[in-house]
């Protein structure tokens, strides 16, 4: 690790002990208080401090992320997912110092997905939406892992979360996580037999390939 690295790291870690830090105090605050007035005055106080930190909270949660992104191109060398679940726990602490990040969502849930743990990779899922409603990768996360679960039984709500995907005020972060979710959505689109809307997503993906989008490998579809 680079001494930059490495500095960043350790810079990375006084920000989630900061932020842990003002999480605890919370909980002694509302635990703790006497009357319900105290008990609200200790959460609001504690409230105003995590959202005063909203910036040390997201660069920490970048920073942690950093730490674990290179070695998830593991999966690829033999590395099978069992081995990574140690990667979880730090998923978990990345959303709840930043909801709005998105991989963190998108990574785990695929991660339980493949070994058998579907209620909860569905979980984080939602969990995902509920943070970033207007996403359109973790509608397309959701919609994939719900035809990974049952393709039939869950075709309506899979529809759904692909209709409310492609609509006017969904947002992406990069074209990559445009072009992928793209095409989950033509997955969904075609199972439903919703030709129109499946042919929509081809084109689109196609013209974002003139963006340099969809060079690396897609999740399965």
């Amino acid at each position: 690790m680079s001494l930059t690295a490495s500095k960043g790291l350790r810079l990375g870690l006084v920000a989630v002990a900061l932020v842990v830090t003002i999480l605890a105090a919370q909980g002694i605050a509302a635990y703790s208080a006497p009357s319900e007035a105290t008990v609200s005055t200790g959460a609001l106080l504690g409230r105003t401090g995590f959202e005063y930190l909203g910036g040390l909270r997201k660069f920490a949660a970048a920073a942690l992320w950093n730490r674990l992104e290179p070695q998830f191109h593991q999966y690829g060398n033999g590395k099978p997912i069992n081995e990574r679940l140690d990667f979880l726990p730090t998923m978990r602490l990345v959303q709840i110092l930043d909801p709005q990040f998105q991989q963190s969502y998108y990574v785990a849930s695929w991660m339980l997905s493949q070994i058998g743990r579907m209620p909860q990779a569905l979980d984080i899922a939602r969990d995902g939406i509920a943070s970033n409603p207007n996403a359109g990768l973790m509608r397309a996360n959701y919609a994939q892992l719900l035809l990974m679960q049952d393709k039939v039984k869950n075709l309506p709500e899979a529809l759904k979360q692909a209709r409310a995907g492609t609509a006017s005020d969904t947002t992406w972060e990069t074209p990559d996580d445009q072009f992928e979710g793209y095409g989950i959505f033509r997955t969904v689109f075609n199972l439903a037999g919703d030709k129109v809307s499946a042919q929509k997503m081809n084109e689109a993906q196609k013209a974002l390939t003139t963006q340099g989008a969809g060079l690396g490998v897609e999740r399965d579809q």
